[in-house]
């Protein structure tokens, strides 16, 4: 079990470098202005990797700091579903404010539905 955790927790590690890694190439190597086709998606779908790994980790390590029992493999696919759910609103948050529209109401809002999915999802957990 503890050979499995290390193992995912390995992986997540390596995806959330490959992101920042893409990130930053896309950042001082590619310009937008010139191929914005090409540089918009990469810096999405890299920062995307980037911060789902990032607020995984993070977040699993938070919850081992303060848990008293021993976490295992149900820990690491919550904290998992979590840092994707935060990435999946970052970007749209990121999207929004390259487009000029994220407003305070807007994120707002979409924290607001950030939570009410993350609250349905770990009542659906506890009920199983």
């Amino acid at each position: 079990m503890a050979q499995t955790l290390h193992r995912i927790l390995s992986l997540i590690l390596f995806t959330t470098l490959l992101g920042l890694a893409g990130w930053f190439l896309v950042l001082y190597k590619l310009d937008p202005f010139e191929a914005p086709k090409l540089a918009l998606p990469f810096f999405f779908i890299s920062s995307f990797f980037a911060f789902s790994g990032s607020f995984t980790l993070i977040l699993f390590f938070l919850k081992k700091w303060k848990a008293k029992e021993k976490l295992g493999l149900k820990h690491v696919l919550i904290s998992l579903r979590q840092g994707l759910l935060l990435s999946f609103f970052t970007s749209i948050c990121l999207a929004l404010l390259m487009m000029g529209l994220l407003r305070v109401w807007n994120g707002l809002i979409i924290v607001s539905v950030m939570m009410l999915i993350e609250f349905y999802l770990s009542g659906k957990d506890e009920s199983n």
